[in-house]
């Protein structure tokens, strides 16, 4: 999940450098981005210009490999229902979704937070716009963070180091939209499609170091790293085998994991 960071006031600025991008790679104004569909010279193309534009990007990525044989089965009651025939089945309301958000919330809150008040002298409230998917219940993501700002972390919570910045925040203030109207969702979807390609590795074993090396500048940081920050791999005691372009992806963002051989398909 990526979110892109930018100031309210910059929204015009914003918009123009997208149609920048796409007539640098021959797309009219009014196309929406899909990235996965286009060739790699030009998904290359716009990360960079992505890269140049000044505005902070978060990343927060889980390994599902890393979930195979999992049980908590608190969650999954709360997962499944009964339908009307009996049957047990998944609900429509998106938990695990739900808590990558709460990670990549709490540092865009925090860095908002920090941001305006260097730059106002108070603290001034963020605007969460989701990119519209078929079957999500937003709503559901509006009440999950309710529930979190009314009970707060404890060390009942897993995973508590961080805290969503409650004073920036205002859970029902959550939207969506489509990313067709909406330029930030555009380069939100490129900056998750870019970082997936970089780590993911495909059926021949190839993966893409250097669409993440384009968006590294842009990517929040602390203490100058971006590793759990704007950049957030989970679990974060990973421990799957990484091939040598893995690793060098995750070390361009402060990640130094260990070597494990592993079998190439063919």
């Amino acid at each position: 999940m990526c979110g892109l960071l930018v100031r309210s006031n910059r929204l015009p600025e914003l918009s123009d450098h997208l149609n920048k991008m796409k007539a640098e790679v021959a797309l009219s104004s009014s196309t929406e981005i899909h990235f996965r569909d286009l060739e790699q010279e030009i998904q290359l193309k716009l990360l960079s210009g992505l890269g140049a534009f000044k505005c902070g990007i978060i990343a927060v990525v889980s390994n599902k490999r890393n979930m195979r044989r999992y049980r908590n089965r608190r969650i999954e009651r709360k997962l499944n229902e009964i339908d009307g025939k009996g049957r047990i089945r998944p609900q429509r309301n998106s938990w695990f979704y739900n808590h990558i958000f709460r990670y990549l919330l709490e540092r865009a809150s925090a860095e908002c937070n920090r941001v305006t008040q260097a730059a106002y002298g108070e603290v001034r409230t963020i605007n969460v716009i989701f990119a519209q998917k078929r079957g999500f219940n937003y709503a559901q993501s509006r009440a999950y963070l309710e529930k979190l700002r009314v009970e707060r972390h404890d060390r009942s919570y897993f995973n508590n180091k961080q805290q969503i910045t409650w004073s920036v925040v205002d859970p029902m203030a959550v939207v969506s939209a489509r990313p067709k109207t909406t330029p930030g969702l555009q380069l939100a979807d490129c900056a998750a499609s870019g970082i997936h390609r970089a780590i993911d590795e495909d059926w021949y074993g190839c993966a893409r170091p250097d669409y993440l090396e384009a968006l590294v500048p842009r990517l929040l940081q602390r203490e100058g790293s971006a590793k759990n920050f704007g950049f957030t791999l989970l679990p974060e005691n990973f421990s799957d085998p990484l091939s040598d372009t893995q690793r060098k992806a995750l070390a361009l963002v402060g990640y130094r994991l260990r070597h494990s051989s592993r079998h190439i398909p063919e």
